[in-house]
C-alpha cells in the first residue's frame, strides 16, 4: 500500500502545504500529517475525496507508487562527486551555479540538468554522456 507515500508526493507536486490541503478538504492539518506519516489512515469516503482532489484513480492513490524512480544520472552524479572527493558546493561552482541548492536539486532528482551541464560534467570526470545517463557507474566500478 502506497497511500501515505503518495499523499505526501502528490501534495508536494501541487506545491501546497499540509494546512492548505486540510483547509480545502475541511479536515485538520494533524490528520493530513498522520496520514502522510502512516500513523493513521483516512476512511474510504475521505480516500475517494483525496483521489478526486489529486485527480488520480483510487487504485493509483492506494496501490501504485506514484513517485517516479530516481534517474540513473542522479545516482551517477552523486557517485562521481564522492569518488572525486567533491562537495555539492564544488559541483555547483564547476557548473557556474550561485549556490549548491541548484546542484542539490539535480542530485536529488527534484530538477533535471541541462544537457550542457551534463556535457561539462562528463568532460570533467572523463566519462561519456551515455555513461552518465544510461549506466550505473557505481556497479561498473565494483566489477
Amino acid at each position: 500500500m502506497f497511500l501515505a507515500h503518495n499523499l505526501k508526493f502528490l501534495r508536494e507536486q501541487m506545491g501546497i502545504r499540509q494546512g492548505e490541503m486540510a483547509k480545502k478538504l475541511d479536515i485538520t492539518q494533524s490528520a493530513v500529517g498522520n496520514w502522510e506519516r502512516n500513523h493513521r489512515k483516512p476512511n474510504i469516503e475521505m480516500i475517494v475525496r483525496l483521489a478526486e482532489y489529486f485527480g488520480v484513480s483510487l487504485d493509483d492513490l492506494v496501490l501504485k507508487d506514484l513517485v517516479p524512480p530516481t534517474e540513473v544520472y542522479t545516482k551517477n552524479l552523486r557517485f562521481l562527486r564522492i569518488k572525486h572527493g567533491m562537495t555539492q558546493a564544488d559541483m555547483a561552482r564547476l557548473l557556474g551555479y550561485r549556490g549548491k541548492q541548484g546542484y542539490n536539486a539535480i542530485e536529488t532528482g527534484k530538477a533535471k540538468p541541462d544537457v550542457n551541464d551534463l556535457e561539462k560534467l562528463a568532460d570533467y570526470f572523463g566519462v561519456s554522456l551515455d555513461q552518465i545517463v544510461k549506466h550505473d557507474l557505481s556497479k561498473e566500478a565494483n566489477a
